[in-house]
């Protein structure tokens, strides 16, 4: 990320890209970046957390458990947390 803010401030000052351009790469980058820390924020909630913390947060009720249980494993059957 550090190298693509200098490349971008680079292209800027020399004047070989329009603002428009800069603008348009780094939206790119940032869904790119967005999307990315999605995909690290769903591993580490259905693979990455303990039991333990899998339970204190997603088993206190029903719920909570059910949605747990769809969100990681797209089905109601699988039975990991209970309230």
């Amino acid at each position: 990320m550090k190298w693509f803010i200098i490349a971008a401030g680079l292209l800027f000052l020399s004047g070989c890209a329009s603002i428009d351009s800069v603008k348009k790469t780094i939206a790119m980058k940032g869904a790119e970046i967005s999307d990315d820390a999605l995909t690290e924020a769903v591993w580490w909630t259905c693979k990455g957390a303990s039991i333990g913390s899998v339970q204190r947060r997603y088993g206190q009720t029903r719920d909570r458990a059910i949605m747990y249980r769809e969100f990681c494993f797209g089905q109601d059957d699988v039975n990991i947390v209970g309230p």
